[in-house]
C-alpha cells in the first residue's frame, strides 16, 4: 500500500510539473516568424524628394489579401492607403502614397501570415521638399498701370476647437486584445489533450472508464471547450484577416476561406462540434468501441488542422512540419492526457494496486510518447532556426531549450 501511494505521488507531482510547462511553452506567444527585412522609405530617414511609394520586403512569403497600411501625416490626418501590390517576389509588397507628402510621416503596417499570426510595425520618415514657388505674372510694357483699391474687410472672430491629440498608435488597433487571443489557445490545447487522453485510456488501458459519470462529463466539458474555443479562433481569425471587430467578423467568415489558415480554422471548428455532439451520446463507451474509427479518426483530423493554423508551414522543410506536429501533439496527448485522465479518474474508482498496475501498463505508452516528444521537439527546433546558435540568443530559441530539458527530465523519469 504504501509502494502505491509512493507512486501515485510522484507520478501526480510529475503531472502537475510537466502539464503546467508543456501547455504554458506549447501556448505561449512565440515570435511571429516572418518579420519584416527592409523598407523604403527607411525608418528614420530624412527624404528631399516626396516619395509616392512604399516599399516592404519581409523575409517569407506573404498573403497579399491580408496586407493593410495607413499613414498619418504631419497634420496628424490619416489616411487608409489602397491595397498593396507585390513587388518583384511574393515576399515583398508595395503601397502608394498620398502625393505631395512635407514633414514628419508615420507609416504603419499590418498583416496575417502564413501561419494566421498577425504581424505589424511602424515606419516613420521626414520629407524636406519644399513647395515650389508660384510663377511671377508677365507684364506687358506700356500697358495702363491698374489702380488698387484697398477694401477694409472686418476681421471675424475665430473659435478655437481643442482636438485631443491621439499617437499613432491609436490609429492601427487590433479588433481583439491579445489576452483572449492566448486563453482560448490554452484552453483549446488543453482540451484537446484530455480528449486525447481519455480516448488513449479507453481503448488501451482501462476499458470501460468511459462508462464512469466522472469521465462522461469530463468529455463533455473537454469537448465544449474544444468546439468553442476553435469557433472564437475562427472569428478572431477573420477580424484579423478584414480588419474588422470582433463581432463585424461574422460577416466577413467567407473571406477567410481564400486563405489556407482560415480554411483550415473552418474544418477545425467543423470537427470540434462534431467531436462535441458525438460525446454527448448516452453510451458513449459503447459508440466509440462500436466505430472505433469515429473519434479517433476526428481527432487525428482536428491535429492537421492544428498544425496548419500554426508554425509548421511557415518554417523550413515544410512537407515535414505537419506530420510532425501531428505527431509531436498526439503524444503530448497520450503522455499528459492520458496521466491526468489515469490519475484523475482511474486512480479514484479502482483500489490503490489496480491503480499501480495501470499506471504500469501506461510505462511502455509514456516511454514511446516522450522519446516522440523529444524527437519531434528537436526537429522543429531546427526547422525553425537557420542559425543554430540562434536558439540560445531568442526568446522563442531559450523556451524551446527548457522544454526540451523538462522533456529530457520526463524521459529519464518515464524509464
Amino acid at each position: 500500500m504504501r509502494l502505491a501511494n509512493r507512486i501515485l505521488r510522484n507520478f501526480f507531482l510529475s503531472l502537475t510539473a510537466s502539464l503546467g510547462l508543456v501547455i504554458f511553452l506549447g501556448v505561449a506567444p512565440a515570435s511571429a516568424h516572418n518579420s519584416l527585412d527592409s523598407s523604403n522609405p527607411v525608418d528614420g530617414s530624412t527624404l528631399d524628394v516626396a516619395p509616392t511609394t512604399w516599399s516592404l520586403m519581409f523575409k517569407k512569403e506573404l498573403p497579399l489579401a491580408s496586407a493593410t497600411a495607413e499613414l498619418v501625416g504631419s497634420d496628424g490626418v490619416r489616411v487608409a492607403l489602397a491595397p498593396p501590390t507585390y513587388g518583384a517576389t511574393t515576399n515583398a509588397i508595395v503601397f502608394s502614397l498620398p502625393p505631395n507628402l512635407t514633414g514628419v510621416n508615420t507609416a504603419r503596417w499590418r498583416l496575417v501570415g502564413v501561419d494566421g499570426h498577425v504581424i505589424s510595425g511602424r515606419v516613420a520618415f521626414t520629407v524636406n521638399a519644399l513647395a515650389a514657388p508660384s510663377e511671377p505674372l508677365a507684364t506687358v510694357e506700356g500697358a495702363p498701370q491698374s489702380t488698387q483699391t484697398t477694401i477694409q474687410v472686418p476681421q471675424s472672430t475665430q473659435t478655437t476647437i481643442q482636438v485631443p491629440q491621439l499617437s499613432v498608435d491609436d490609429y492601427f488597433i487590433e479588433p481583439f486584445p491579445q489576452l483572449p487571443r492566448h486563453v482560448f489557445r490554452f484552453i483549446n490545447y488543453g482540451a484537446l489533450l484530455i480528449l486525447i487522453g481519455l480516448l488513449f485510456v479507453e481503448l488501451d488501458i482501462a476499458t470501460g472508464v468511459l462508462g464512469l459519470a466522472v469521465a462522461k462529463k469530463t468529455m463533455r466539458i473537454a469537448s465544449v471547450l474544444l468546439a468553442t474555443s476553435a469557433v472564437l479562433q475562427m472569428m478572431i481569425f477573420s477580424a484579423d484577416l478584414s480588419s474588422t471587430s470582433f463581432l463585424g467578423s461574422i460577416g466577413s467568415l467567407s473571406a477567410i476561406l481564400e486563405t489556407t489558415p482560415g480554411s483550415m480554422l473552418i474544418m477545425k471548428s467543423i470537427i470540434g462540434c462534431l467531436i462535441g455532439l458525438i460525446s454527448f451520446r448516452r453510451k458513449i463507451e459503447q459508440t466509440i468501441h462500436q466505430t472505433s474509427w469515429l473519434i479517433p479518426g476526428l481527432l487525428f483530423l482536428y491535429l492537421i488542422t492544428l498544425a496548419y493554423t500554426g508554425h509548421s508551414r511557415s518554417q523550413r522543410w515544410a512537407i515535414f512540419g505537419v506530420p510532425t506536429d501531428v505527431a509531436h501533439t498526439a503524444a503530448a496527448g497520450v503522455w499528459l492526457g492520458g496521466l491526468l485522465v489515469l490519475l484523475g479518474i482511474v486512480n479514484q474508482n479502482v483500489s490503490p494496486l489496480q491503480a499501480v498496475q495501470a499506471l504500469r501498463r501506461f510505462g511502455s505508452a509514456a516511454k514511446i510518447s516522450v522519446i516522440t516528444l523529444v524527437v519531434t521537439g528537436s526537429f522543429q527546433t531546427m526547422r525553425l532556426h537557420d542559425d543554430p546558435w540562434s536558439i540560445f540568443t531568442s526568446n522563442h530559441g531559450q523556451l524551446l531549450v527548457v522544454k526540451l530539458l523538462a522533456f529530457g527530465g520526463m524521459l529519464i523519469f518515464a524509464n
